[in-house]
């Protein structure tokens, strides 16, 4: 899968997916640090708020003293703590071994008991009986005695009410159930949106304080980090984004420059220009190294290419050079309205004289008449060694007679030579076959030229060797050199008449 998608893509993928890992876990690791240091404040700003309430509770459990955990100051003491919403105190009295159990709600602004009895409310209501019994007494009629009875009677109506009361509330409050479970320090209800605090009584046997405090303002304070760090996630991501275009494009676009030059062919490759090659890093290394090695290759492509298109024996052009330059140069010179010449050479018996010398030898011939024919040419004129013995010249001409002057240099050049041969000619000669072909012989192409050259040249050899076989082609008629006239489409061996040297 990878392998479809770009060095560029890779990089920015693979960098993009390692900023996101990177900024989701700072994040969520700042977020837990964040919200429990909230947490953990708010908690302890709870306990404090208690913990000087503790003592006064302690003591009121220890001797089952319900007036000091109702009192009025008591009252105004949970009130005062504005975002305490419950308490719920528990625990045993030291000297009675009884359950003692009151609790405090801001929905209802007040405290009730939940440890109260319906034996405790028959207790109260049998006690209000007889008060009321005493008070019918006739020997209670004093006014002081009477004033007694209606206080305490007063009282036990006051205290049967706070007994119903708390009993009726008991039943239908909390809404919030305390934990139990000593291991609890504290707990936070997301869904309520509220803070749990558990705090254990300091009297011989023990109890607990439960509260429950309104926790609104923390999950708002929740929202705003969540919020802050998304803007800073945000922020973080744009910039690293940023970061990793930049890197991205420091790193692959001069790459990508490199490809694109490698793309061409590599023998008109030129990078000198570009400003990879000045930089100091591992890419400068590489545009470097490769500017060397264009250069080298282009170096051996360029000798390579010389001696493919130069005979290594004599220094002339080869064959390869004559394939590709041959028919392009008639084509110039039939655009630029001039004559085109072929002049083909051949060493007469160069088997025999490999034969009587050696190879040896032969060489120095090929080298020493390459030489004469090249010396016999003309600066703008084309020579080519097309085989063994072979040679070609292609000439850019006035008129037949300066292709027949060239022929003729050419030939007297080589047996000028004067070097020995074991046939009866006792020299080394040439035999030439030659032919004019002017622009207005448009239908003949290079290969027909050379054809119907080499014909005259194998004429030449016929008729003695030493010798040129010139022709010319003129409206589609080829004509010899004594001006005898066929028919471009006859065969040329037809016309016995060859110039004799």
């Amino acid at each position: 899968m990878l392998k479809k998608f770009t060095i560029n893509q890779l990089l920015f993928i693979s960098h993009l997916m390692l900023v996101l890992v990177l900024i989701a876990g700072m994040s969520a690791s700042r977020y837990q640090s964040e919200w429990d240091s909230r947490v953990n404040y708010a908690t302890e700003r709870a306990e404090r708020a208690l913990t000087r309430l503790v003592r006064d509770f302690s003591s009121a459990v220890a001797g089952r003293n319900y007036a000091n955990l109702m009192m009025p100051s008591q009252k105004e003491a949970l009130v005062s703590i504005g975002e305490l919403l419950f308490l719920d105190i528990e625990g045993t009295s030291d000297y009675s071994q009884k359950h003692v159990g009151v609790r405090y709600s801001r929905e209802h602004m007040t405290v009730w008991r939940t440890d109260v009895t319906q034996d405790e409310i028959a207790d109260v209501n049998a006690r209000k009986t007889k008060l009321m019994a005493s008070l019918d007494d006739p020997e209670n009629q004093s006014e002081v005695r009477s004033r007694k009875l209606n206080f305490v009677l007063n009282k036990t109506n006051d205290d049967l009410k706070a007994l119903q009361k708390s009993l009726r509330l008991s039943s239908v409050i909390p809404r919030w159930t305390p934990s139990r479970s000593p291991d609890i320090a504290f707990q936070l209800k997301p869904d309520e949106e509220i803070l749990i605090v558990q705090l254990p009584l300091i009297n011989k046997n023990g109890g607990n304080i439960w509260a429950v405090f309104d926790a609104s303002n923390l999950f708002i304070l929740k929202q705003q980090i969540l919020v802050t760090l998304a803007i800073e996630a945000a922020v973080a991501l744009f910039v690293s984004l940023l970061l990793i275009v930049g890197v991205t494009h420091w790193l692959v676009a001069p790459l990508s420059r490199l490809a694109k030059r490698i793309d061409h062919d590599i023998e008109y490759l030129d990078i000198s220009d570009l400003e990879e090659l000045r930089r100091h890093d591992e890419i400068g290394v590489l545009a470097r190294g490769l500017h060397k090695l264009t250069l080298k290759t282009q170096s051996q492509m360029k000798i390579l290419r010389h001696q493919s298109d130069t005979d290594a024996l004599t220094g002339l052009a080869g064959r390869h050079s004559y394939v590709k330059r041959a028919e392009s140069f008639l084509h110039t010179t039939r655009a630029e309205n001039k004559l085109f010449g072929i002049v083909v050479c051949d060493i007469d018996h160069f088997k025999a004289f490999n034969d009587t010398f050696g190879h040896a030898r032969g060489d120095e011939v090929i080298k020493s008449t390459a030489t004469a024919i090249l010396n016999a040419l003309r600066n703008d004129d084309l020579c080519f060694r097309i085989g063994g013995e072979e040679f070609v010249a292609l000439l850019q001409i006035e008129n037949a007679d300066s292709l027949e002057a060239v022929a003729e240099r050419i030939r007297s050049s080589v047996e000028e030579l004067a070097i020995p041969h074991a046939t009866d000619e006792a020299v080394v000669t040439l035999s030439i076959g030659a032919i004019l072909i002017p622009p207005s012989a448009s239908a003949w192409s290079f290969s027909d030229a050379f054809d119907e050259a080499d014909s005259l040249l194998y004429r030449a050899k016929r008729n003695g060797r030493n010798q040129i076989a010139i022709g010319a082609v003129h409206d589609q008629q080829i004509t010899l050199s004594d001006d005898w006239d066929i028919d471009a489409n006859d065969k040329l061996e037809e016309v016995e008449k060859v110039d004799l040297k």
